[in-house]
């Protein structure tokens, strides 16, 4: 399957989560609406690793709505408490619980944001040369490098002035006696 296609399909995971999560929030089911932003990103991401496919770039993207999805239905769900006059009070332990939530999915998601567009950098082998007249490939007789025989390891000779400019006369030092 084409690579373009895999992504496409792996688009409608996150879709369909959002659609869910929005209807068990409007039906004030909270609690399912938590577990529908856990496993809809969660879902996406194993369809990405059976498939086989590339994150695509919007992927910090995703993950920021989907933390702060997570967030929204951790807030209505443990920092909205209805009163008995029908207001509404707000518990505290609930509302930092959700801020912890979306700051470290907007972190997460960030991390995500700022990846290389391309998806791993390879290593990549210099090609033969091809000769466009006679279509043969031409490769080198032997392999460049150093013959180990014919190299000469430089002397101290050959940096004194550099030892005695940067590290100063070796008979010189200075000590504080403090």
């Amino acid at each position: 399957m084409n690579e373009n296609i895999k992504i496409g399909v792996g688009f409608l995971i996150p879709a369909a989560a959002i659609v869910a999560f929005f209807s068990s929030i409007l039906s004030e089911q909270f609690l399912a609406g938590i577990l529908i932003a856990v496993f809809g990103v969660f879902a996406w991401f194993l369809y990405s690793a059976v498939m086989e496919t590339n994150m695509p770039n919007v992927t910090g993207n995703i993950i920021i709505v989907f933390g702060v999805l997570l967030s929204v239905a951790t807030f209505l769900n443990y920092g909205l408490e209805q009163n008995m006059f029908g207001g509404f009070s707000i518990n505290l332990e609930g509302v930092s619980g959700a801020a912890v939530l979306l700051f470290f999915s907007v972190l997460l998601g960030m991390l995500f944001r700022n990846k290389p567009l391309s998806p791993a950098i390879e290593h990549v082998a210099t090609k033969p040369e091809i000769s466009t007249a006679t279509k043969t490939i031409n490769e080198p007789d032997e392999e460049p490098g150093i013959d180990d025989d014919e190299f000469e390891y430089p002397s101290y000779e050959d940096y004194e002035d550099f030892y005695n400019e940067y590290y100063g006369d070796e008979t010189s030092y200075e000590y504080d006696d403090d």
